[in-house]
């Protein structure tokens, strides 16, 4: 399996539909993931610091992500067992989405945000 396999993989895993997604999430530019999917691996090898964001973003280790190599059983480490069944939802990947550009921001911004959702989620209770 090459790289372009496994990153394409973890991103299906993920729920993370496209590159730009992944991008944002990554914080790595989106033609830098696009020449990861779509050229030949002996012709384009990425920079160390971009395959740490992409394992940092899609929850694996650069060894697994570059090589396959994994130090325990599980092929994609710290992967969430539901979506490792193969049963994880597609808002999954908004989840992580939201999750990495939230990281940055202070906690006020973070309650806001959380009890927006919640009235969203109590609002669709009631209907």
């Amino acid at each position: 399996m090459s790289l372009a396999q496994r990153l394409r993989t973890l991103m299906r895993w993920r729920g993370i539909h496209s590159q730009n997604q992944l991008a944002r999430i990554s914080g790595v530019p989106q033609s830098c993931i696009h020449r990861i999917l779509t050229r030949r691996e002996d012709r384009y090898s990425p920079a160390r610091g971009t395959l740490v964001r992409l394992a940092l973003a899609l929850d694996t280790s650069v060894p697994w992500l570059t090589d396959g190599v994994v130090s325990s059983p599980d092929p994609a480490p710290g992967l969430a067992p539901w979506l490792q069944d193969g049963a994880g939802s597609a808002g999954e990947g908004y989840c992580i989405e939201i999750c990495a550009l939230l990281r940055q921001q202070p906690d006020s911004t973070k309650k806001k945000v959380l009890s927006v959702v919640r009235l969203i989620v109590e609002g669709q209770d009631a209907a």
